[in-house]
C-alpha cells in the first residue's frame, strides 16, 4: 500500500509539472478570447534564422541561418537542410521554377536547389539582406555595396545599378518596371530591359526596407519617419505624412489601412486613402512588424511572445479602438514578423527555433 500511494502521489506531482510547463509554453487564455489555437514548433536548431519564405507550392517554409545552411520545412514532415555558404544567410530566400537563391553577409549571392545543392554564385561587394525578383528571366537583387544587380539564368552579370546608398530590402516588379528604395534616400523606377532609371524622387531619409506596391501606387516609410505614397505609372507623389517616429521596416498595407511598425515596437495606423493618422494598435509590450492580414483582422507577435489577431472596425466611430485576441504564447524572445501559410502562422525566434499556431479567424 505505501508503495502505491507514492507512486500516485508521483504521479500527481508530474501532472502538476507537466501542467506548468504547459501554462509557460501556451500561456493563459484572456477573457476576450476562446482557448488558445492548436499550436507547436516546426523547427528546432540552435542556429538563428533569418526571414522566413514561402515557396511556390505554397505550403513549404524555407529559411536561410547563421551557419550558411537554408533550411526546408513544412507541419508533419522532415527538415531539409542545404548547406549555401560558409558564414551566416542575411537575406530571404527567394524561389523561382525550382531553383531557389540567397544572399549572405560576404556579399555572395547563390542560385541553389535542396536536391542538386549550390548551382552558381556571384559575388556582390557587400552584405545582401534583401530578397531576390525576376523580371523577364534575369533575376535582380541589392547589396549594401550600394549596387542593385540583375543576373541572367548562369549567373552571369548582365546590368548594375548604382544607387549611391546600400539597399537593405528588395526591388519591386510590376511586369513593366522596377522599384527600389535605398539609403540615399532615393525611390528609383527603372527599366528592367536596359537597366536605366527612368525617374527617381529624392525623399531626403533614407528607406530602409522594401516598398509596397498596391493597386498601382507604392508605399514607403523613411527611417526619418515620413509615410509617402507614389503613383507607380506617373511617379508622382499622393501624398506625404511626417511622423513623430523613426522606422526600419516597411509598411503594411491592407485595402483601407496602412500599417507602420516603429522602431520601438509600435504599431500605428493610417488612412490609405490620405495617409492620415487614425490610431495605434492596443498593446502592453513592444510589437514586430505586421506581415500579414486583412482590412478585418491583421497578425503580428510580440517581442517576447504573445501570437495576437487584431481586430479591425469595419467602420471607425468616435471612442472604438482594435481589439487584441491572442492566439498564442511563445516561451522566447522574436523579431520577426509572422508569415502566414495554409491555415498556420509560423514565425522564427531569435535562436534557431520556429513556433507555429493555427490562425484564428475573426469572427463575423
Amino acid at each position: 500500500m505505501k508503495v502505491l500511494r507514492i507512486t500516485a502521489l508521483l504521479i500527481l506531482f508530474l501532472l502538476g509539472a507537466a501542467c506548468v510547463v504547459w501554462y509557460f509554453i501556451m500561456g493563459d487564455s484572456p477573457d476576450d478570447t476562446k482557448e488558445i489555437q492548436a499550436s507547436g514548433m516546426l523547427l528546432t536548431d540552435t542556429s538563428p534564422l533569418g526571414e522566413l519564405s514561402v515557396l511556390s507550392d505554397g505550403k513549404t517554409l524555407s529559411a536561410g541561418n547563421a551557419r550558411g545552411e537554408v533550411k526546408f520545412f513544412r507541419p508533419g514532415e522532415p527538415v531539409r537542410t542545404v548547406s549555401v555558404s560558409d558564414i551566416s544567410i542575411s537575406a530571404p530566400v527567394a524561389e523561382f521554377d525550382g531553383v531557389c537563391y540567397v544572399g549572405d553577409e560576404s556579399g555572395t549571392f547563390a542560385a541553389f536547389t535542396p536536391d542538386k545543392g549550390v548551382l552558381w554564385t556571384f559575388r556582390a561587394g557587400n552584405q545582401i539582406t534583401g530578397g531576390a525578383v525576376r523580371a523577364d528571366g534575369l533575376i535582380w537583387f541589392g547589396s549594401h555595396d550600394h549596387s542593385l544587380y540583375a543576373l541572367d539564368a548562369s549567373g552571369k552579370l548582365v546590368h548594375e545599378v548604382e544607387c549611391n546608398g546600400q539597399i537593405n530590402g528588395s526591388p519591386v516588379f510590376d511586369g513593366s518596371f522596377l522599384y527600389l528604395g535605398s539609403c540615399d534616400g532615393k525611390l528609383r523606377k527603372i527599366d528592367f530591359r536596359t537597366g536605366e532609371v527612368v525617374k527617381s524622387l529624392d525623399f531626403e531619409s533614407y528607406i530602409p526596407d522594401t516598398p509596397v506596391l498596391s493597386d498601382g501606387v507604392l508605399y514607403i516609410l523613411t527611417h526619418g519617419g515620413e509615410l509617402a505614397a507614389v503613383n507607380a505609372d506617373s511617379f508622382e507623389v499622393l501624398c506625404r505624412v511626417k511622423t513623430e517616429s523613426t522606422f526600419f521596416t516597411s509598411p503594411f498595407v491592407t485595402e483601407s489601412y496602412v500599417f507602420l511598425t516603429d522602431s520601438n515596437g509600435k504599431i500605428h495606423v493610417h488612412n490609405r486613402a490620405d495617409g492620415s493618422f487614425i490610431a495605434d494598435l492596443p498593446a502592453d509590450e513592444p510589437l514586430n512588424p505586421i506581415c500579414t492580414g486583412l482590412d478585418r483582422g491583421v497578425y503580428t507577435i510580440s517581442r517576447r511572445g504573445a501570437l495576437s489577431l487584431f481586430a479591425v472596425p469595419s467602420r471607425l466611430r468616435e471612442g472604438w479602438s482594435w481589439k487584441q485576441y491572442v492566439i498564442a504564447k511563445f516561451p522566447s524572445d522574436f523579431k520577426s514578423g509572422v508569415t502566414e501559410t495554409r491555415g498556420i502562422l509560423a514565425v522564427p525566434d531569435e535562436y534557431g527555433n520556429v513556433f507555429y499556431a493555427e490562425k484564428k479567424e475573426l469572427e463575423k
